[in-house]
């Protein structure tokens, strides 16, 4: 189960600490609760398993989304955020609807994409890239019987076919690559991890990302 690894939910954080900074900037303009840390710091703390800093960065992202409901790109990050309290939570019928929760408001986010999306500038992508990396590497987590990773990884692999997605420069979507290397890995898809790693290698070779995704894919046999 893909479920109880760490590993591409630690990589969905930094997804976040480059996202929501774009959103942290407008916090004294907007009625969001307010957070003891900035909402990207207290995401990667909710990341690494801390349930207080879930809740409090589901709070925020809800105050936000009502003020902004039809905004696809908070909507993303609060289901890629339900799907991390559905992680933690103990009882078994907490976590599916949590995990449910999550499910509905990332198609609810993907269904929102429109052309504007994918010509709209965000953080060195454009926001349509940005929404269905988030939701792919979230349901790639989710657990088996929700029947997501499947779907996760088509997504995945969507974007890293897209000729538009090879015109951005590589340090802003390193972080999409590196992703898919690791989810290919995790279903077992060795060939594409092989692959994926070895355009980051032709792409920018001492890379940090790149140096990662050899070591990792270093064992399958060539």
């Amino acid at each position: 189960m893909i479920y109880a690894s760490r590993s591409l939910y630690s990589l969905l954080a930094s997804v976040l600490i480059i996202g929501i900074i774009g959103y942290s900037l407008q916090f004294t303009k907007v009625n969001a609760d307010p957070l003891a840390e900035s909402l990207q710091d207290t995401y990667m703390v909710a990341v690494d398993g801390n349930r207080k800093a879930s809740e409090q960065v589901l709070k925020a992202v809800e105050s936000l989304l009502q003020q902004y409901p039809d905004d696809p790109l908070l909507t993303a990050y609060y289901g890629s955020a339900l799907a991390i309290k559905a992680r933690d939570t103990w009882i078994p019928w907490y976590r599916t609807d949590f995990t449910q929760q999550g499910i509905d408001s990332l198609n609810k986010a993907l269904s929102q994409l429109s052309e504007r999306s994918y010509s709209t500038p965000y953080y060195g992508l454009n926001e349509g890239f940005y929404i269905q990396s988030l939701a792919a590497m979230t349901f790639i987590n989710m657990p088996d019987y929700f029947h997501q990773s499947s779907r996760g990884y088509a997504l995945l692999k969507d974007i890293m076919s897209s000729e538009n997605f090879q015109y951005y420069p590589f340090a802003p979507r390193a972080w999409i690559h590196f992703g898919a290397v690791q989810a290919a890995l995790a279903l077992n898809n060795t060939a594409d991890a092989s692959k994926w790693a070895k355009e980051m290698f032709q792409l920018a070779p001492t890379h940090p990302m790149t140096v990662e995704a050899l070591r990792i894919t270093q064992h399958i046999a060539h």
